[in-house]
């Protein structure tokens, strides 16, 4: 078998584990009944009902297609959020399938337990609004990767941005403000095609719209009487809202006090501290080594400092606790912008072909990705047990899913198609 064929049957193998356990997910979700305290699932009903209010967009939509068409919006919610999961998917083998040139990190970018698989755990990682921020930044990746790297045509990537990029990301802040964190990084990407102090100053005109609804978002962030009216008005599709909404400010910042100064035990702090370095650190110091060897380079001067705009996105760490989705956000983001960098693929088989020429590096690498990509999982609080509760990031997680993916096609099939045999424990 030619290289080239087996690269491409890889791709399809992936590609084919990953639609599938996101179509099992979307089943599992869509007719599985959620208990109260679902959080993610709740807080997607907030809408514009009892006036306008932060994070109420995608909520009134859902509420109109059941007003007028009577859709059930947990149906349309499922359905919603498997559709950006599998565009993320998509966009992403398609940027990243040319580091098949090296097996070691694309099986390790593209199973790590913080990216493309983090949603999969759980219905409140599922239904999180998170995945449309990702999905958004991962099409501003695709977009500057097709066209202004691969076809070399500046204007038509302009155009994109102009009218197609930023009047999403205006949308996607009234759906969720995380977006507004990662706006600093949209315009890193499009730094990419500045080359000079004029180029500068016209891009920046490009994002001068995305004020409006910064500003929307601060003066209609929400108030306890908004809290309470659209509760009660949510009662009709049995939804308890989170009191964050109601609470402000003052909420975040009692929650934040709560989390790490009365709760937060030190077994929380060795799963969080091990949460950066597997989902952070490690990318970070391997593509920096790249880049100081010259095997990924940037586009353009205005890039070299990228670091700072990173800055914005650590802003939620302070203002949130569930610091499992933080990290999930910035190893998101950090993997996303590397991978559209240029990318010289011989220098890149040359550099590990140094490494793995010692036997105990070699080695030492297998076994490292075999831990990584099976025996450790980041959830959405990164391992913190609340309250004395036990929790541990050191579990399987993979091998898993991958047990409960042949469990559901085995009672898919039962159920649905031929009676199976019957197996009993």
């Amino acid at each position: 078998m030619s290289k080239e064929k087996s690269t491409h049957l890889i791709l399809i193998f992936v590609f084919i584990f990953f639609l599938g356990i996101n179509s099992v997910y979307f089943f599992i979700n869509l007719y599985t009944s959620f208990s109260d305290n679902i959080y993610a699932f709740n807080e997607l009903f907030i809408n514009y009902q009892a006036g306008f209010i932060r994070r109420g967009l995608l909520g009134e939509v859902a509420w109109q297609l059941n007003n007028f068409y009577a859709i059930d919006p947990k149906t349309f919610f499922s359905l919603f959020f498997f559709l950006i999961y599998l565009f993320q998917i998509i966009l992403f083998f398609f940027i990243f399938q040319r580091y098949l040139v090296s097996k070691l990190i694309f099986f390790t970018i593209i199973f790590s337990p913080s990216i493309l698989l983090f949603h999969i755990y759980s219905p409140e990682l599922f239904f999180l609004k998170d995945g449309l921020v990702k999905f958004t930044f991962l099409l501003h990746c695709f977009i500057f990767y097709k066209y202004f790297f691969l076809k070399k045509d500046k204007e038509s990537y302009l155009k994109f941005l102009k009218f197609l990029i930023i009047p999403i990301l205006f949308v996607v802040i009234l759906v969720h403000e995380y977006q507004v964190f990662a706006l600093s990084l949209h315009f890193l990407i499009s730094l990419g095609s500045v080359q000079d102090k004029k180029g500068f100053k016209k891009l920046l005109k490009f994002y001068y719209p995305l004020i409006i609804p910064i500003f929307l978002i601060i003066i209609f962030f929400g108030n306890q009487v908004q809290f309470e009216n659209l509760s009660e008005i949510l009662k009709k599709f049995n939804i308890e809202l989170n009191p964050y909404l109601g609470g402000g400010l003052y909420h975040y910042i009692g929650g934040f006090y709560k989390w790490h100064f009365f709760y937060f035990s030190y077994r929380d702090f060795i799963n969080l501290f091990f949460s950066f370095i597997l989902s952070i650190l490690i990318f970070y110091v391997l593509f920096n080594y790249l880049i100081q060897n010259k095997v990924v380079s940037f586009f353009s001067k205005y890039q070299f400092n990228y670091q700072l705009y990173f800055v914005p996105v650590l802003i939620p760490f302070l203002l949130t606790s569930d610091h499992g989705r933080n990290i999930s956000f910035v190893s998101f983001y950090l993997i996303s912008f590397f991978i559209i960098l240029k990318l010289d693929r011989i220098k890149l088989l040359n550099n590990l072909n140094v490494i793995l020429k010692n036997c105990f590096s070699k080695y030492s690498i297998f076994i490292f990705i075999f831990f990584y990509i099976f025996m450790w999982k980041l959830d959405q609080v990164a391992g913190f047990g609340l309250q004395g509760k036990t929790n541990d990031i050191f579990q399987s997680s993979l091998f898993a899913e991958v047990i409960k993916l042949i469990k559901f096609l085995y009672n898919y099939v039962d159920l649905n198609i031929i009676n199976l045999p019957e197996i009993k424990l």
